[in-house]
């Protein structure tokens, strides 16, 4: 869950640096960004969900600290938190969640599947969740909509193209690059290849457990 936030941490009153929040609730936050942390220390942070709100001041310890992608994903736990702070969180937290719905019903998703019947039919599902879709069939179109300014997309959204070596590596340095969220229906036997996979493990990347409308929602939804 991407809340489009910051977070300022000290340690001692002394900066660590800034980073992103990913997650967040009344039981602590994870933040994703470069420093020097382990389990167990003791840390204050400062976390904007956006402009013009205000800042929430909290102190809280260092559960967890992963590695992943040149990037360290820091879970910081909030052992006690007034009933104040904790309903100041949730609101945060709502509000943030509905400026993100209102954003991507403003984008489309970009559907980038060469065969025509399947492209309309995920086009097709797209819409009847009230997000729009443009699709496009071959790679030259994919990038030329992908790099047009005047259309920002909220994602995209891939399926039997994952066979086709040559556009997986461009996908990758969208989705890599660009942070674009990106879709990934997999195969009827709920299989992806190689390269599908290794795409798979970044966190805006989303994969449905099987082709179905029920799951295409749940991606949708994250």
């Amino acid at each position: 869950m991407d809340l489009d936030g910051r977070a300022l941490l000290f340690q001692r009153g002394d900066p660590i640096g800034q980073y992103a929040v990913e997650n967040l609730s009344a039981g602590g936050v994870m933040v994703s960004g470069e420093g020097d942390l382990r389990p167990g220390h003791l840390v204050h942070v400062l976390i904007d969900l956006a402009a013009g709100e205000q800042t929430m001041s909290l102190t809280g310890a260092v559960r967890r600290v992963r590695d992943g992608n040149g990037a360290l994903g820091i879970a910081i736990a909030f052992p006690s938190l007034s009933a104040d702070q904790e309903d100041a969180i949730q609101d945060a937290v709502l509000r943030a969640l509905l400026r993100r719905d209102t954003r991507s019903q403003r984008r489309p998703l970009l559907v980038f599947e060469p065969r025509r019947r399947v492209r309309e039919e995920i086009e097709s599902e797209i819409r009847s969740f009230g997000i729009p879709a443009i699709g496009v069939d071959c790679l030259a179109d994919a990038v030329r909509e992908l790099e047009d300014e005047e259309t920002e997309y909220a994602g995209l959204v891939i399926h039997s193209v994952t066979h086709d070596p040559r556009a997986m590596e461009v996908i990758e340095f969208f989705t890599r690059s660009e942070d674009l969220p990106t879709i990934i229906l997999p195969d009827p036997n709920g299989a992806l290849c190689e390269r599908a996979e290794r795409l798979a493990r970044l966190p805006h990347v989303r994969v449905p457990r099987i082709w179905s409308r029920a799951e295409l929602r749940r991606a949708l939804n994250h």
